[in-house]
């Protein structure tokens, strides 16, 4: 019995051994065949682009289950190439401006198994700045017109909105925006000559970005109260350049004193007893004019104002003038003045000498222009001249003088002689002189109010 039980473990020992034998080889090849990495990296956005951004070298998240080298597609490059395991912060390359839609990123492990391109997220590239400062133009005085033109640096196309943010309620009261960007306000009350504050300008891109400006206006000067005149270069009579913008003046006014009562005198006319219409304050006698309301005569420059009666706000009267009585120096000039918008019918209401403003009604001389004057005056070392022409009413009309070049009422080449200069004077005792300027165009701008 014990001879057969040997027998037997000898017998399964052996067939033991020999199945182990057997499969040794199989065993080896499956090993070496489980251990070849055939999984592809598999990508995942973390953090996408803001959108849009100013931001030209953006940064950009994303994830993958294995390292490997990273190839970038479409538009956006990268100097990061190796990608780890995990969250992969990357920076891209300087992008101009633009829609980005094409971008992918693809990771190849070690093993030369590539993932799925991973579409980055559709961004936008919009860098715009404004180029200008408001800031350099803060002040303005008290009746003439502000203007600050926004200018942007940008390349990115489609349309660009300017706004004014009155969220705070500090914005001024008729202060407007172009389309363009030209911000312009006339301060025309007295509680307006103060400093504002937090002027908000709004600035939206055709791809959502916001800028903002912000910056204080300071109006200085003092409140005079009577009809706004603006004057521009060039001929404005169908339309306004804003560009073209030369000033503001108030036209001048007699007072309540000014009146005809015989118990009080007149200061108007000859011997100071006329009412002080237009005609009475040009005082035109001994062959030139005696100024009651208006600024000073000059011997050198040519002078032009707007006058109405302090009774009278409504009818506005153009004033020019050459020369001082007694104190000048010869001259010729040649001008043209055209009338345009006016709801009054205007007229010559004073000329020095007979035949030196010449009205016209016919297109033939005035053009498209309902009314026109050709003013040609001559004057010795001891006088002056002029004319007084109006009354202008409404709030639209417009007033072209043409001071060089070749006249188009009858082809005279237009002068001022030796004039050197052309000034424009205020009601508040400042002028300008318009300079180069060989034509220019007044109109109505507004009424100032010194009681609010």
């Amino acid at each position: 019995m014990k001879k057969i039980i040997v027998i037997f473990i000898i017998f399964f020992v052996s067939i033991t051994i020999t199945s182990c034998s057997g499969g040794t080889d199989d065993s080896l090849n499956s090993s070496t065949s489980s251990d070849t990495d055939t999984t592809a990296p598999i990508l995942s956005e973390v953090t996408a682009v803001t959108t849009p951004t100013n931001d030209t070298t953006p940064n950009y998240t994303f994830s993958s289950t294995e390292e490997g080298t990273i190839t970038y597609g479409g538009s956006c490059t990268s100097s990061t190439t190796s990608a780890s395991f995990g969250n992969n912060a990357i920076t891209f390359n300087t992008l101009s401006n633009g829609i980005y839609d094409n971008c992918t990123i693809m990771v190849t492990d070690n093993a030369s198994n590539s993932s799925s391109n991973l579409p980055v997220s559709t961004f936008t590239i919009d860098n715009t700045t404004i180029s200008s400062s408001a800031s350099d133009n803060s002040s303005v005085a008290f009746g003439q017109t502000y203007q600050y033109q926004l200018t942007i640096n940008s390349a990115y196309p489609g349309t660009i909105s300017y706004s004014l943010d009155n969220s705070t309620g500090n914005l001024p009261d008729g202060m407007t925006i172009s389309p363009s960007g030209l911000i312009e306000w006339t301060p025309t009350k007295a509680s307006q000559i103060t400093t504002h504050s937090n002027i908000t300008i709004k600035i939206t891109t055709a791809s959502g970005y916001v800028l903002t400006e912000t910056y204080d206006l300071t109006v200085t000067g003092t409140c005079t109260s009577g009809n706004v005149l603006s004057i521009w270069s060039e001929d404005q009579r169908s339309s306004t350049d804003s560009s073209k913008f030369l000033g503001n003046i108030t036209a001048y006014t007699d007072n309540a004193s000014d009146t005809d009562n015989a118990s009080t005198g007149d200061i108007c006319g000859e011997d100071n007893d006329e009412n002080c219409t237009a005609a009475n304050n040009y005082d035109y006698r001994s062959s030139s004019l005696h100024l009651t309301h208006g600024p000073t005569p000059s011997a050198t420059k040519g002078s032009m104002f707007f006058y109405n009666q302090y009774d009278n706000t409504t009818d506005l009267y153009l004033f020019f003038f050459f020369g001082d009585a007694g104190n000048s120096n010869a001259n010729t000039l040649k001008l043209d003045v055209f009338s345009d918008n006016n709801t009054s019918t205007d007229n010559v209401v004073v000329t020095d000498d007979s035949g030196e403003t010449t009205r016209y009604t016919s297109s033939s001389y005035c053009g498209t222009s309902p009314r026109c004057y050709k003013g040609r005056y001559s004057y010795n070392s001891e006088n002056s001249d002029g004319a007084v022409l109006g009354p202008y009413t409404g709030s639209n009309f417009r007033i072209f003088i043409d001071l060089g070049g070749t006249s188009t009422i009858n082809s005279d080449t237009l002068t001022l002689g030796n004039l050197d200069s052309f000034k424009y004077f205020s009601k508040d005792n400042s002028s300008f002189s318009l300079g180069s300027v060989d034509n220019f165009t007044v109109g109505f701008n507004t009424t100032m109010d010194c009681n609010n």
